[in-house]
């Protein structure tokens, strides 16, 4: 059985590396942004995903696909729909 010490140290192992990206930062997102906006998705929407962070790993880096940026055009949608 693990003691609270060894707990610990196995998640902070876990988040090695991993920090906050800016959406900016993802090798696929700037591709995706720029056919959105071609597309006649909002500016606005646009840019609060630009502003918009993923805490990622180095290696997650790489993983994070369109369908990703989908899911959070999709939820800022859904929230501001909700705010109305």
């Amino acid at each position: 059985m693990k003691t609270n010490e060894g707990i610990a140290a196995t998640a902070i192992d876990a988040q090695k590396g991993e920090r906050d990206y800016a959406l900016l930062e993802i090798p696929a997102y700037m591709p995706w942004s720029e056919r959105k906006l071609l597309e006649g998705e909002s500016e606005a929407l646009i840019a609060h995903l630009d502003a918009t962070s993923m805490w990622l790993s180095p290696e997650q880096l790489q993983t994070v696909t369109e369908s990703d940026f989908e899911e959070l055009l999709s939820e800022l949608k859904e929230t501001l729909g909700n705010a109305s």
